[in-house]
């Protein structure tokens, strides 16, 4: 009997952990959708909450690795195309993420039998920051993305970050879920069927549990009219016309014959381009791939010399600016230090430069080599092509063609509200994202890359355009409408007129994340008086286990005495 309520209560908790992954990945562009079921993210972690009433103390980060685990393999299931290595690392990673942060989210359940989901919902969004930063910092996952069409709802990012529609976007799964384990859900979902279960949901609810909804309401509304009031007119703006080419072939580590084809499909695309009199031409990340001005300097490969010399013939008679995705390199004390870099050419000359800030972790940069040198021989033999990061938010100006002054943010970059808000508090008018999601054969990766990069664009109010190897390549406006795009994996090229909006400086512009601080600070305080809670509650239980014991000693000690009288 007890072997079948051991089972019973392990299927129940499994099922938890699935439907929870499941709702939770399925709200963003998923493997059945390409677009995502974005209403499912408003109740995605309400299994969840529900599965981390049912455990133990002991229990609960082991089913939080599982959880952590199984939720990213289905978000992120595009990264087996990319390396299966890569497949296997970021849901170890987060399964990681996730054993502490089952762990903390069942000290809050306990320690605040009232409030506790309010407090873990503020944990959550600090687990969302905190994850987000550092060497393998990483957004994917961030509930507030799942809206990314919702534009009078993410219009709060502009003051917020994305943080800020997260919160709200999140709140009903926390609500839901406490008010579903006060009436006794928790210790077993199935009583959701019991008749005194279903009396208590008939009857209203609390106060508490009213004024809470209201309240997410009121929020909601508020978020909404803003997001009205705030919209930009950018009518009156000047226009700036780019030619965003998408040449469908991926460059990286396909050798000299894939670079030949990739440069003259961009000749092509382009050459279609300047029919339609552009104001810039855009190449996507690593677009041309040998190292132009190492190349011409050390001369090292002649077939990548040949290479060079017939991109800067093609440039040298076009009479508009360039923007060129390139593996940089130069000499440093009798070294070559690699960049993943974007060159801007005026004719066949490189006039401005811009080296990547954040490198992807274990793909471009590892700086554990050390630590790890197992890991760092595997990453060395699939060829990986090493960077140094660069440390300047290069503005680059377009005065001579009365253009806009614009910034480049080079592949997953654009998912770091930061980078981007760095970028425009420098002088940026136009952000500009070059990619290279070619190597995963999913449209899926492309769209939950653009539907992040779709934020940078509100938070800053400046237009945002994509210029991509194989999608998303689109334009963005500075209310997060996407005004064109090109079908993925085709070979096209992208030109039209965009706003060059400036009449607005964004609180988050100015401030950067200083709402994610805010909430930083708030949580120390809540986990501080969540451990004093444990501990002293943990003192007080075996103070009366020995308080019990020693009533026990004593009255068998009395009724020994009796019986000896």
């Amino acid at each position: 009997m007890k072997n079948k309520i051991k089972l019973s209560g392990f299927l129940i908790n499994a099922g938890l952990l699935v439907s929870g992954a499941l709702l939770f990945s399925l709200g963003f562009p998923n493997f059945i959708y390409d677009w995502g079921f974005a209403p499912l993210a408003w109740v995605s972690l309400v299994p969840v909450l529900l599965l981390i009433r049912r455990l133990k103390w002991w229990s609960a980060p082991l089913w939080g690795a599982v959880y952590g685990y199984t939720a990213y393999s289905i978000l992120n299931f595009w990264l087996a195309t990319f390396n299966p290595v890569s497949f296997v690392l970021v849901p170890s990673i987060y399964a990681g993420w996730y054993f502490m942060l089952f762990l903390l989210l069942y000290l809050l359940d306990r320690s605040f039998p009232k409030f506790g989901w309010l407090a873990q919902l503020l944990l959550w969004a600090v687990f969302d920051i905190i994850r987000s930063r550092g060497f393998i910092g990483y957004p994917y996952g961030n509930l507030g993305y799942t809206q990314y069409n919702w534009k009078s709802l993410i219009a709060i990012s502009d003051i917020f970050g994305v943080m800020g529609v997260m919160l709200l976007v999140a709140f009903p799964s926390f609500l839901l879920a406490g008010y579903l384990l006060e009436l006794g859900v928790g210790s077993d979902p199935v009583k959701l069927i019991n008749s005194e279960i279903k009396n208590k949901i008939k009857k209203k609810p609390p106060v508490k549990w009213l004024a809470a909804a209201s309240i997410w309401i009121v929020l909601m509304i508020s978020a909404n009219i803003y997001g009205v009031i705030s919209k930009v007119d950018y009518s009156e703006s000047k226009t700036w016309r780019p030619a965003l080419v998408q040449h469908n072939v991926n460059t990286w580590l396909s050798g000299i014959d894939a670079w030949r084809e990739a440069l003259d499909y961009l000749i092509e695309e382009s050459d279609k381009a300047l029919e339609q009199k552009p104001d810039a031409v855009i190449w996507s990340e690593t677009s041309f791939v040998p190292a132009v001005e190492w190349h011409e300097k050390y001369r090292p490969e002649r077939d990548r010399l040949d290479l060079i010399h017939k991109l800067k013939d093609y440039l040298k008679d076009k009479n508009i600016p360039f923007f060129i995705g390139n593996n940089d390199a130069v000499q440093d004390a009798g070294r070559r230090k690699d960049y993943n870099a974007v060159l801007l050419f005026d004719k066949d000359k490189i006039i401005q430069k811009y080296h990547k800030i954040h490198l992807v972790p274990f793909s471009e940069h590892f700086p554990y080599a050390k630590m790890f040198p197992w890991l760092m021989d595997y990453i060395e033999s699939q060829d990986t092509p090493l960077y140094h990061a660069g440390d300047e938010f290069t503005v680059f100006s377009l005065d001579k063609w009365n253009g806009p002054r614009v910034s480049t943010l080079i592949c997953f970059e654009d998912i770091f509200g930061d980078l981007a808000q760095n970028f425009t508090a420098e002088g940026a008018q136009v952000l500009v994202n070059l990619s290279n999601d070619s190597w995963s054969t999913s449209a899926v990766c492309a769209i939950q890359h653009q539907n992040m990069a779709l934020f940078r664009a509100v938070e800053n109010r400046r237009t945002f355009v994509r210029a991509t190897t194989s999608g998303i390549t689109c334009t963005i406006d500075p209310n997060g409408k996407v005004l064109g795009m090109l079908k993925p994996y085709t070979r096209d090229v992208l030109v039209m007129d965009v706003p060059v909006y400036t009449g607005r400086t964004t609180i988050y512009t100015k401030y950067g994340n200083w709402f994610d601080k805010f909430l930083l600070i708030l949580i120390i305080p809540v986990l501080t008086a969540a451990v004093l809670l444990s501990i002293y509650r943990t003192a007080l239980r075996r103070r009366n286990q020995k308080e019990n014991q020693n009533n026990k000693r004593r009255t068998a000690n009395y009724g020994r005495k009796k019986i000896r009288k």
